[in-house]
């Protein structure tokens, strides 16, 4: 229930409002300061009830309610960015049931920096005698030139091909593929749609993406998860696309269903900003003034 100055007010018998307007209110301006003190009391009240919950409580309780899970936070160095530690306290109970497995570190990469991720165990990638009895009929020992794909994927996160054990230790980066070995891909630029932007024509066949004539890639639109269930895909990440990739998956990065937004009921253009005016909440913002013009002038 909200106490304001009019409900306040209200409750007083009319006698003595009649006698407090003769007298210029001064009971009215003594209930307006007790009605602000009442709302900042409520204010104060849903505030303590919303830090019960990690999703909604302030930013300084996240230490508190990760210190009642048995959690610790990461140090943030003072020349960094500070990044919110709620996403890795709300997780704390998934991560403990998955641990030890590449999808939970995955998983804690995404949560922390806020980036998107992918986990490589790079010992799936040795090419090695196999046990009779764990066969890994994929995991062949030299790489098949016929085979556009796992060429294409090489020195990725999503390689296939098979490779000796490299002795060169990992954290000056110059080995990677040994029995021990993890790797943690962070991807810190993402992909941003160029929408009303006119291709740049290189020659009668040939056009660029980019406005300005520049050899830019393409990236795709990752299909982030909020809970990890399986390793990073391509699909997953903001990764650029090569023109053999792009024939090949067509139909997983282009279509009308991978647009942004949603689909203008006037032009059938897409745009993110369908529904942003009530009164027309299935036109576009193009559309809008160009219907309410209308409207006006008839």
């Amino acid at each position: 229930m909200t106490f304001d100055i009019d409900r306040l007010y209200a409750l007083l018998p009319a006698f003595y409002r009649i006698r407090d307007m003769e007298r210029s209110e001064p009971v009215k301006a003594l209930l307006s300061v007790i009605a602000e003190q009442v709302a900042v009391l409520e204010e104060d009240l849903d505030q303590f009830y919303d830090d019960q919950f990690i999703e909604t409580c302030a930013e300084w309780v996240v230490p508190y309610i990760g210190d009642l899970v048995g959690t610790r936070g990461l140090f943030a160095l003072p020349s960094v960015m500070k990044l919110s530690q709620r996403a890795q306290v709300a997780n704390t109970l998934s991560y403990r049931r998955r641990k030890g497995t590449a999808a939970v570190l995955e998983q804690l990469a995404r949560d922390v920096t806020a980036w998107d991720a992918s986990v490589v165990e790079y010992f799936q990638l040795l090419a090695t005698t196999q046990y009779m009895n764990h066969l890994r009929p994929g995991n062949v020992s030299w790489a098949d030139l016929r085979h556009w794909e796992p060429l294409e994927r090489l020195n990725t996160p999503f390689e296939s091909t098979p490779h000796t054990a490299d002795v060169r230790r990992i954290e000056p980066r110059r080995g990677r593929y040994n029995i021990p070995n993890i790797g943690i891909f962070l991807w810190r630029l993402q992909s941003y749609a160029s929408t009303k932007s006119p291709a740049y024509k290189v020659d009668e066949r040939r056009y660029r993406f980019d406005a300005l004539g520049k050899d830019t890639p393409l990236y795709n639109r990752p299909e982030t998860e909020d809970q990890i269930t399986h390793l990073a895909e391509p699909t997953n990440v903001p990764m650029p696309m090569s023109r053999r990739i792009l024939d090949r998956y067509l139909d997983t990065y282009y279509g009308v269903d991978k647009a942004r937004g949603r689909k203008c009921a006037r032009c059938w253009t897409w745009s993110e900003r369908v529904g942003e005016d009530r009164v027309h909440p299935g036109l576009c913002e193009r559309c809008v003034p160009v219907v309410l013009a209308r409207g006006s002038a008839s």
